[in-house]
């Protein structure tokens, strides 16, 4: 009985000890701390690549408008070289979905090629009659003509980006993010 006595005594003296405290508190904290701080970077990080896409697009169809072609370029070349720019090398445009497609009016962005529907199934099937209005020789879930237009057309502009994390802590939470920015103009009457 006495060893139990010594034993819980002196169990209440370590339990009232307070030295190496703050170093246990801040082992049991840090890693959350850590977490939540790499977390806001990546999360900013992510917030501004999408913010320069959104910024490019809008630049590069300004420049596409005006249907403006530099010496020894192609327009579709400047276009790219503008968002290439613009994004300050943090967008891969090796990798970078882009792509520009030409439309008869605002209405038709993102429609399919209209089609008569035989089977009444509400979905295009092949052999059934369709307009093919981008002129490729068959049925498209989207119309859209690719190239910048001419005069007075409507451009869809349009990129598409997997931004993968900065650091190691994040990339097995998260994974990659899918950035993607767009814009619609008409060219101006050049």
């Amino acid at each position: 009985m006495n060893k139990i006595r010594k034993l819980l005594r002196a169990f209440d003296r370590l339990g009232r000890e307070e030295d190496g405290s703050e170093a246990i508190e801040f082992v049991l904290i840090f890693p959350g701390f850590l977490l939540i701080l790499v977390g806001a970077l990546e999360f900013a990080v992510v917030m501004f690549v999408g913010s320069i896409l959104e910024s490019a697009m809008a630049e590069a169809s300004r420049f596409g408008i005006t249907g403006s072609t530099p010496p020894g370029v192609t327009r579709e070349d400047q276009v790219k070289a503008i968002v290439r720019e613009k994004t300050y090398g943090l967008i891969n445009m090796d990798t970078a979905d882009f792509e520009t497609l030409v439309y008869p009016t605002f209405a038709d962005i993102g429609q399919a090629e209209p089609f008569t529907d035989t089977n009444g199934n509400g979905q295009y099937d092949v052999g059934e009659p369709y307009t093919d209005v981008n002129g490729n020789g068959q049925w498209d879930a989207d119309m859209g003509v690719v190239g910048l237009g001419g005069p007075g057309d409507i451009v869809l502009y349009r990129i598409s980006y997997t931004w993968g994390m900065l650091t190691p802590v994040l990339k097995p939470i998260v994974g990659s993010i899918r950035e993607s920015a767009s814009i619609a103009v008409r060219n101006e009457p050049y």
